[in-house]
């Protein structure tokens, strides 16, 4: 991508978000980015108002459902008194719609310049997910590997991937889905993309953020989220270690590694994708095409 055209996506994106702040009357002097992934992240300062514009995220899923769902998680969460980052309250949060661009807004919190504590984000994890148990309503399940497979299909009918890597992927999502259909594990309402980046260091604690992938599932899935990136890159690997310790339950290894699989598939898909825009995602995505044909010996 030309640095004229990410300038242009960056432009569009902030300004739907500021129409859409200002039509809620939300008065504010300057728009600040914190993150530019998958979603654009942007501080209306001063307000304590946060914007997240899907941008990336938009180009792959389509509606509003996956924002909605995560905005009715994080508002049960909120209530619940579960540490994680509020929808905004001075506005009405979302989900939002503008230009084609969908967005929602949060509560500002302040970070920290330091990485939060391991154990404590292994802790926190725990008590979102105890938090989850009582969650009653009914969301649009979004189920990764059924996203993952799809994404596939579509990402090698555009030539993303050689022939011989698009080969690998498909027979490790093959591999993937026969060893899931044979599960028989307890499932509830699950963060669904629990790594190190949604978790924030803030002068009001540990808090988590980014609920847009909320699903139902085995709770295995968000520890490998946490873990997985340790096992492909061989870094941070006492960090993972205190996650899991911080966390606080045992899991058989057996059923955590496909977890991690699982996960490390999904996750090069979106490799891709964010590499369009962001190159250096693209040096992960061969890290984690090597580590998956070694692990399933193609």
């Amino acid at each position: 991508m030309s640095a004229k055209s990410d300038k242009s996506r960056l432009e569009i994106a902030i300004n739907a978000a500021c129409v859409v702040a200002r039509q809620q009357n939300l008065k504010f002097d300057e728009t600040v980015i914190l993150q530019d992934r998958g979603n654009l992240v942007i501080h209306l300062r001063p307000a304590p108002v946060v914007a997240r514009i899907a941008t990336t995220t938009g180009t792959v899923r389509f509606g509003n459902t996956w924002f909605a769902n995560e905005l009715t998680v994080a508002s049960f969460l909120a209530q619940a008194g579960a540490p994680i980052v509020r929808p905004s309250n001075l506005i009405p949060p979302g989900p939002h719609q503008h230009g084609g661009l969908v967005l929602s807004f949060w509560e500002f919190v302040q970070e920290i310049d330091e990485l939060p504590d391991a154990n404590i984000v292994g802790r926190t994890l725990r008590e979102c997910h105890e938090a989850l148990v009582e969650f009653v309503g009914e969301l649009t399940v979004l189920d990764p590997l059924t996203e993952s497979e799809n994404l596939l299909s579509n990402l090698i009918a555009q030539g993303a991937f050689s022939l011989s890597n698009s080969q690998m992927l498909q027979a490790v999502n093959y591999n993937l889905k026969n060893k899931f259909k044979q599960l028989q594990l307890p499932v509830q309402l699950l963060h669904g993309d629990a790594n190190f980046s949604n978790v924030l260091n803030t002068t009001h604690g540990v808090l988590w953020t980014d609920w847009e992938d909320t699903f139902v599932g085995h709770i295995a899935w968000d520890i490998a989220c946490l873990i997985a990136s340790s096992h492909v890159f061989e870094t941070d690997i006492e960090r993972a270690a205190s996650a899991l310790k911080g966390y606080g339950l045992a899991l058989d290894k057996e059923v955590l590694d496909l977890f991690v699989e699982a996960r490390t598939f999904q996750t090069a898909l979106w490799n891709f994708i964010i590499g369009q825009q962001h190159p250096e995602s693209l040096e992960r995505l061969e890290a984690r095409l090597r580590w998956l044909r070694a692990r399933f010996h193609n």
